[in-house]
């Protein structure tokens, strides 16, 4: 959960996401989520795959991490994740990283390409922050120099992964949506409303954008062991987990 202190921007935090200590069940939808992403998209060179949800605080960015994590463990498979959730970014406190510089320095001409691709802590994995908050993340997001810096990334990595903003309440990242060789939908177990999955993949189609499945989040895993694995649709993963509010 996340601590009740308040951080100074800069400040590293304890990384809460590590897919060797965190349970073995958790960990095995991670990796089908990866799985089912790999046959989904098939395409040769890299691919780009975005993930929204409805609305905040439904575990977008934990479960766009641990997926990314996961795909970085496969061989000679380099990965980068980037934040696009700009009006409330979460990837730098995911992955205990610096915010700055991020993705808007990058935009606004304050620092070089090289200068924003960050090291994590796990192999083949690098991250983009997002750098400052900024009063136009729509305009930023949809600007050529975006387009150029992703098709320079294509370049060199197999996977980028797109921590967007919840769809369903701001359409900041459609550009990347559209542009995404497919969309994960982050959904939580009894807190998404129906009708607000239906607007958001509403949004999606009408933006042609190619949906790859659902993640499901926070599912009683006691629920799902009495009634078996047949209900949900998508990916349906779950398995009650929420690193942090």
């Amino acid at each position: 959960m996340a601590a009740n202190n308040k951080k100074k921007k800069n400040e590293r935090v304890e990384n809460p996401i590590n897919l060797e200590t965190i349970a073995f069940q958790i960990r095995e939808s991670y990796k089908t989520a990866r799985t089912n992403i790999a046959y989904s998209v098939i395409k040769k060179g890299c691919k780009k795959i975005s993930f929204t949800s409805t609305s905040k605080s439904e575990g977008k960015t934990v479960t766009s991490v641990n997926v990314a994590i996961a795909l970085a463990q496969q061989v000679n498979t380099k990965v980068i994740v980037i934040d696009c959730d700009l009006r409330r970014p979460q990837l730098h406190n995911a992955l205990s990283i610096a915010p700055t510089p991020g993705i808007t320095n990058y935009l606004n001409g304050e620092c070089t390409k090289s200068e924003i691709i960050k090291s994590t802590n796990v192999a083949n994995l690098s991250a983009v922050t997002y750098g400052a908050i900024p009063p136009n993340p729509s305009e930023l997001l949809a600007s050529d120099l975006m387009a150029e810096f992703i098709r320079g990334l294509e370049a060199e990595y197999d996977y980028i992964i797109f921590d967007t903003p919840p769809i369903g309440v701001v359409i900041d990242a459609t550009p990347i949506l559209k542009d995404s060789d497919g969309v994960v939908l982050i959904v939580k177990h009894n807190q998404t409303t129906y009708p607000g999955l239906k607007k958001v993949i509403g949004i999606l189609e009408r933006n042609d954008a190619k949906i790859l499945g659902i993640i499901v989040n926070s599912v009683d895993a006691i629920r799902r062991r009495k009634y078996g694995r047949g209900y949900g649709y998508g990916y349906g993963y779950g398995y009650g987990y929420g690193y942090y509010a």
